[in-house]
């Protein structure tokens, strides 16, 4: 591992993105500070301490445990948790400023669950020099938007009363299906699950867009007439 201070400065940094990346877009999107998410101590000293285990562990050590496959698997079950628990902070913290509009909630929840992937950019702009534009999250939207997506909608209908269940159930459901899912997709080669349902509203969106000119002239014409009669 690279120890140079430049290396050092720009793990720290790429760490602290992926890890407070969700809660400062929350807070730009909820009016608050932008620093509230770094008050929790524990958590900060957490990330500090595998920022130093990635940067400073003799013989790479965390590399090697990480390569293990029981190792591996917990780890993965912390993230994701980790995640739905994300989610619904940013969720109660939305509903306290948009009290019953389900839309903002979903919005602002799937931004606490991923963890920064909207900043990606700029944590490669940090850590490469450079970006590349066409892997936006905007433009390529990854998994973990989309579950985030899902796991958002889920707490929120719960949250304003839509889904008759508590929130700390709906947190262990979309805890163990996000898990699950996330395990046989690294494990066993599970294919993305929302792969099926981009492609479909990729397919009806392609359909309506290809109109020949031949329609669009004659909703064009249509409209004009409707305009001449009133």
């Amino acid at each position: 591992t690279l120890c140079t201070e430049g290396s050092l400065c720009v793990g720290l940094s790429s760490g602290i993105n992926a890890e407070y990346g969700g809660g400062i877009l929350v807070s730009a999107a909820l009016g608050k500070p932008l620093i509230g998410p770094f008050c929790n101590v524990p958590l900060m000293i957490t990330a500090i301490f595998v920022w130093w285990l990635v940067y400073f562990a003799p013989g790479d050590i965390a590399f090697r445990l990480y390569k293990i496959k029981p190792v591996q698997t917990m780890l993965m079950t912390v993230r994701e948790t980790r995640r739905c628990k994300k989610v619904l902070w940013a969720v109660s913290s939305a509903a306290a400023v948009y009290e019953g509009q389900w839309i903002p909630l979903i919005l602002v929840g799937a931004l606490g669950g991923c963890s920064g992937k909207f900043l990606q950019n700029t944590e490669e702009s940090i850590r490469l020099g450079s970006a590349v534009i066409s892997k936006g999250e905007f433009l390529q939207i990854s998994f973990v938007t989309k579950a985030s997506l899902l796991v958002s909608g889920i707490l929120s209908m719960i949250k304003i009363g839509v889904v008759p269940f508590s929130l700390s159930h709906g947190l262990v459901f979309c805890s163990v299906i996000l898990v699950t899912v996330n395990l046989a997709m690294a494990l066993a080669g599970l294919p993305d699950p929302f792969h099926p349902i981009t492609n479909a509203t990729w397919k009806v969106c392609s359909i309506a867009a290809k109109r020949s000119p031949d329609e669009n002239a004659q909703q064009k014409e249509q409209c004009n007439n409707e305009k001449k009669d009133k």
